[in-house]
């Protein structure tokens, strides 16, 4: 694995988010479950648990599963094998880390970086109603997110799926689905135009990794 990428992972190692909390606050009162998890579905088997190395990831090669949400504004989206090359974002509306991502992020979209050759999704979950920016819909409306993104459910359907440890989480898939890259932690604070080298993995596959 070249240096730099190298670098980048240490980066985001580093600013790794907090592990999961298995019990999320049950929503009461105010806004409803109905206008804040989505719906979701998972074809396949789950991905492993990331843990933490990027370069010696076991899911490397694995079909990650057919994510299908149905939001609370009533919009689908689907992450799956349609020929096209993907990078993921998974986030948390409370995680300090996703809060600094998330504008570098729609920076980085608003500069005209992206490829055309390759979809970027995100996927919105451990909603927890006690801690910061709820809903999370409208922290995302604020920061002038216009990504593809699943709100994940009260079981977290969408988060197992993919094998998420900590927040904000990277992953990347071809064309069918198969996990090329997987990363976690706040990976824009790395400096330098490290959301390119995702999008460059994912065009590349795993010939970008040597």
């Amino acid at each position: 694995m070249n240096n730099k990428l190298i670098l980048y992972i240490v980066g985001g190692v580093l600013g790794l988010g907090l592990v999961i909390a298995i019990a999320i606050s049950a929503v009461s009162g105010g806004t409803s479950d109905e206008e804040v998890y989505g719906q979701v579905t998972a074809e396949g088997q789950n991905l492993p648990p990331f843990g933490g190395d990027a370069a010696n990831d076991d899911a490397r090669g694995q079909t990650a599963p057919t994510l299908t949400a149905t939001n609370p504004d009533g919009s689908t989206v689907t992450i799956g094998p349609d020929g096209r090359p993907k990078v993921v974002l998974v986030m948390a509306h409370w995680c300090p880390h996703c809060q600094n991502e998330v504008p570098r992020v729609v920076d980085w979209l608003e500069a005209g970086n992206k490829p055309e050759e390759v979809d970027f999704y995100a996927v919105s979950t451990l909603l927890q109603k006690v801690r910061g920016n709820w809903p999370p819909q409208e922290w995302l409306e604020r920061e002038g997110w216009d990504v593809p993104t699943i709100h994940d459910d009260q079981s977290n359907t969408a988060a197992a799926a993919l094998g998420l440890v900590g927040t904000p989480y990277w992953v990347v898939l071809d064309g069918d689905n198969n996990v090329v890259f997987r990363i976690s932690g706040e990976i824009t604070a790395a400096g330098g135009d490290v959301i390119g080298e995702l999008f460059r993995i994912a065009i590349e596959g795993v010939e970008a990794l040597s």
